[in-house]
């Protein structure tokens, strides 16, 4: 067992160096922290000015909630600690490539905790690695670094979640409340979207046990994330003089995902000059607007807006949403029209194309093996991307979630592999056996009823040695010469 966890402990180390490798970020001189997108004017005024304003490049449009805050803070604290130059860019890229390259080390113990074992998650990150999953997405045609959004954070932050949790419906103890409830807070306020698997998950733990809200540990699990995201709340509150979520951007992107110029995809929408039109990133009149009335009011205004455009075309909505859909599922390969062909980061989208589609198969096994760890991991597919089927495609949607796709997709590739390495073991072992018991067993002569004279060579070893081997029996003729025999003897041992 200590030989076992001492191989388990390097493995990790060895994918951790192995994953620095493959993401190895390299330093230029010349280089500066990025002015966009939304995610960095949000941290450069938070660096300079300490305040949460001004996501949009065409205007300063003042305070906004339009992210969650955890991510821009996060890049505002780099850049106060290390610049806006060539080594805050550095710094920027190096801890990205940290972290991803140590939720790849873990992929191992994110895959055990959920019942998928060891091994599962070894195969799950070698192929992540050697495909080079989830580097770079698209913007106006440039490959831009997925830590240039939270996505990459929410992946990791949700992955440690749902082990955590997993081990809570196992123990719940109220020390393991307390770390679930601060991981529950900070993913809330990272990617506000993983909250409706937070929910779904506190409504399983609810309707799982009859007394389970009675339970104290249970009622931390509830009340610490809403205690972590409280002062946020009260921000908006003062800020805006209303009641706003952790984020408030939503009416924004449905509208500019559902209207009469939109496409299913971000960069289609670019292409054919939509986005530039309704996006306050693009359209100077929209950030006026949104200056105007306020960041909450003008979304307010947009989701009305995208209500009535869906309300009057369902069969355009429906055939968007329905792209969206697949496109989350299986991402196009070129920035045109919906397709599965082309030569845009092939060894990446077969990798992807592959587990999810094995990931089926693969969440059917871990059900037999584990039916609480198949629910948990269910409810990540099932829950967090319904918001992403109605807004327009972007590759980095997924990725939060996508870690998931690998273990499951993983699994089924483990178990042919473990099978064909039992069966070799097998047939080694028994060769094995078989000539240390041969070796050592002893000959008895016979005559049988028949009149036939020969040697049995059967084990000398235990009783079972000596059923399996029974097939193994040597027969051999020998002369009358060889051994005395018996008058009148009957089948038996003579000698």
């Amino acid at each position: 067992m200590v030989r076992r966890n001492q191989f388990f402990a390097l493995t990790c180390v060895t994918l951790f160096a192995v994953s620095l490798v493959r993401y190895r970020i390299s330093y230029d001189s010349t280089d500066r922290v990025f002015s966009a997108p939304e995610s960095y004017r949000l941290a450069h005024n938070l660096a300079e000015k300490g305040q949460f304003a001004n996501p949009f490049a065409t205007l300063d449009t003042g305070p906004s909630a339009h992210m969650a805050p955890a991510f821009p803070a996060y890049l505002a604290l780099l850049i106060r600690a290390f610049g806006g130059g060539s080594v805050g860019k550095y710094a920027i890229e190096l801890t990205a490539a940290i972290i991803l390259s140590a939720q790849l080390a873990l992929f191992p113990v994110f895959s055990d905790a959920l019942g998928m074992g060891r091994f599962n998650g070894i195969i799950g990150a070698i192929f992540w690695i050697v495909a080079k999953v989830g580097t770079v997405s698209q913007l106006n045609h440039e490959s831009i670094a997925l830590y240039s959004w939270e996505s990459l954070y929410a992946a990791v932050l949700l992955a440690i979640t749902a082990c955590c949790y997993r081990r809570y419906l196992d123990l719940p103890e109220t020390r393991l409340a307390w770390l679930l409830g601060c991981l529950m807070g900070a993913l809330i306020l990272t990617s506000p979207a993983a909250g409706a698997i937070l929910l779904s998950w506190l409504t399983w733990l609810a309707f799982r046990d009859n007394q389970a809200r009675l339970i104290k540990s249970n009622l931390v699990l509830v009340l610490l994330p809403l205690l972590i995201v409280a002062p946020w709340l009260l921000r908006n509150y003062l800020v805006f003089n209303r009641i706003v979520s952790v984020r408030d951007n939503f009416g924004l992107e449905l509208s500019i995902s559902n209207n009469d110029c939109a496409m299913f995809g971000f960069q289609q929408n670019i292409d054919s000059g939509c986005f530039a039109k309704v996006h306050p990133n693009e359209s100077i009149d929209e950030a006026r607007k949104v200056l105007a009335y306020g960041e909450p009011r003008y979304n307010d205004l947009k989701l009305r807006d995208a209500q009535f455009w869906i309300r009057d075309h369902p069969l355009r909505f429906f055939r968007l949403s329905a792209l969206r859909t697949i496109a989350f599922w299986l991402p196009p390969a070129t920035e045109g029209p919906y397709s599965l062909v082309g030569r845009g980061r092939r060894s990446e989208r077969f990798a992807i194309y592959l587990v999810t589609l094995l990931s089926v198969p693969g969440l059917f096994i871990l059900f037999r093996q584990d039916s609480v760890s198949a629910i948990v991991c269910a409810i990540c597919l099932i829950f967090f991307p319904l918001v992403y089927y109605v807004v327009e495609y972007s590759y980095r949607y997924r990725y939060p979630i996508l870690w998931v796709t690998f273990l499951l997709g993983a699994l089924p590739i483990t178990l042919v592999v473990k099978r064909i390495g039992r069966s070799l073991s097998l047939a080694r072992s028994r060769s094995s056996v078989t000539r240390t018991v041969v070796a050592t067993c002893k000959e008895y002569r016979f005559i049988s009823s028949t009149g036939t004279k020969g040697v049995s060579t059967v084990p000398t070893a235990t009783e079972t040695l000596a059923r399996d081997f029974r097939k193994l029996r040597v027969i051999l003729e020998l002369p009358e010469s060889a051994f005395n025999v018996r008058p009148n003897s009957r089948r038996g041992v003579v000698g």
